[in-house]
Order: C-alpha cells, then structure tokens, then sequence
C-alpha cells in the first residue's frame, strides 16, 4: 500500500490571495510561446535532439524507465515553463511519446518499457540507475589509470646517465 505525503491543512494560500499577489510573476499566468501543437511538438523534437538531452533520455531508457514516464516529466516541465497551455500539452502527448521511443530504437535500447513500472520495479530501477552511473567513482578510477600510463612511460624514459637501468 502506497503512503501518501501528510499535507499541512494551514499551509496553504489565503483565500484572494492571487488578487493580490504580483502579476505574471509565473510563467504560465503569461500568453505560452505555442498555441499550435505542431509548433510546441517541433520545439519539443529540438529540445531532445541536443546532444546532451539526448544522450540522458537514452540512458534513462536503458535504465528502465519508461517511455510514459519520460513524456510526463517533458511535457509538464515544458507548461511549467510557458511554452504551451494545459490543452496543447494534452495534445502534444502521444507525439513525444513516439519522439522518445523513436530516440530508444535508433540508439537500439534492448528493453524499451511503454508503459510505468509497479512500484516494486520502480525501486529496482532507481537503483540501476544509481549503480550504473557514480560519476566519482568513473573519475577516480580515470585518474587512477592515468597515473599508471606515467608511472609506466616514466619507467621507460629514465635511460639517462643516472638512471637506475634495466632491473
């Protein structure tokens, strides 16, 4: 059984507060950038074609989140944002999902989930990811094969007079 997150029942806005707040502070109380879903949809497609946005989708496919999951997360951030209003994101839906399972089969993700894992998948997923990617870990031992290639070429450029020589 899923628990769910307690809410403070006092902390929330006070009723006019909205009227009184600072206008188009929020980027969705402003016109969105796209009214057509062909336009936002094209935004989106050159948003995941950056090297960097593609190259993390693609590890995130093969991590074993799914497709669904990844086209909730782009396409609300993308309202969040003010690129489109609430009906084009609606809209726009199934064409980034076949955007990002396109992206997957042309990087040939063996196992392309559609559809969100149960919750016991989830923990299991979230933990590959975790695993496959310690950035620390690739660094040090970088580093570490670095300093063995000098060490090593060292060794074979010390032929001087006061070398050690040949042991």
């Amino acid at each position: 059984m899923a628990m769910e997150r307690q809410q403070n029942p006092f902390d929330t806005p006070v009723p006019g507060q909205s009227l009184t707040d600072t206008p188009k502070r929020w980027a969705w109380e402003n016109p969105p950038r796209f009214v057509n879903s062909e336009k936002a949809a094209q935004f989106i497609w050159g948003k995941l074609h950056k090297k960097e946005t593609a190259s993390k989708v693609i590890i995130l496919l093969e991590a074993g989140v799914s497709v669904e999951s990844l086209t909730k997360v782009l396409v609300f951030s993308g309202f969040i944002e003010g690129a489109y209003t609430p009906d084009v994101a609606f809209l726009i839906t199934p064409i980034i999902e076949k955007m990002i399972l396109a992206m997957g089969k042309a990087a040939k993700v063996e196992k392309i989930n559609i559809n969100r894992p149960k919750e016991k998948e989830t923990k299991k997923i979230l933990e590959s990811i975790f695993k496959s990617r310690d950035v620390n870990e690739d660094i040090n031992s970088l580093k570490m094969k670095q300093k063995q290639k000098k060490t090593e070429e060292n060794k074979k450029n010390n032929k001087g007079l006061m070398s050690k020589g040949d042991e």
